[in-house]
């Protein structure tokens, strides 16, 4: 895979930010801020609420594509757009109905709550909905990238804060 072409669909994918903010922003917001947030915080525990915000920011994000999804006021599973919108709805629901009744172990918890996770399906199912782009290695890469980005980035403060933690308490 060529990086020309990731470059080409990620510019692709801003342009399809800038022309409709509406549908896009409320979801790169929240992965954003989400893990803005545990990367200043580092000392802050995921718990299951993080699952379940997940899972309420892919409920809304189906609903929201929905509309778009539907041609002629017909829901058929056999229809793609159909069955993309259904499968991003369902993940979601599992996701908050996992997290209210704490099903996860706290590491299962972190790692199906990340935000990311609401983000990257939720975005390649708006791109292929909204703009007709594929659901492809290159759509996937360019949106996974940045996501990547930041969770190393959250990883290494969290595991830099465990070490200063552990040298406290070792002097």
């Amino acid at each position: 895979m060529e990086l020309s072409l990731i470059l080409d669909r990620a510019i692709q994918i801003m342009g399809a930010v800038i022309d409709n903010p509406l549908v896009y922003l409320p979801l790169i917001g929240a992965w954003f801020i989400t893990e803005s947030y545990f990367i200043i915080n580092c000392d802050e525990p995921h718990g299951h609420t993080y699952v379940m915000s997940t899972g309420l920011a892919l409920i809304f994000t189906a609903f929201m594509i929905s509309p778009f999804a539907v041609r002629d006021i017909s829901w058929s599973l056999m229809e793609l757009r159909t069955f993309v919108v259904m499968v991003l709805f369902f993940y979601g629901v599992f996701l908050v109905f996992f997290g209210i009744m704490k099903l996860f172990p706290g590491f299962l918890a972190e790692f199906f709550g990340a935000p990311g996770h609401a983000l990257i399906p939720g975005m390649m199912a708006i791109l292929y909905i909204e703009h007709g782009m594929a659901f492809d290695r290159v759509t996937f890469v360019a949106i996974v990238a940045p996501v990547l980005t930041l969770s190393t980035l959250k990883t290494f403060r969290r595991l830099s804060y465990k070490l200063r933690v552990r040298r406290k308490k070792d002097e």
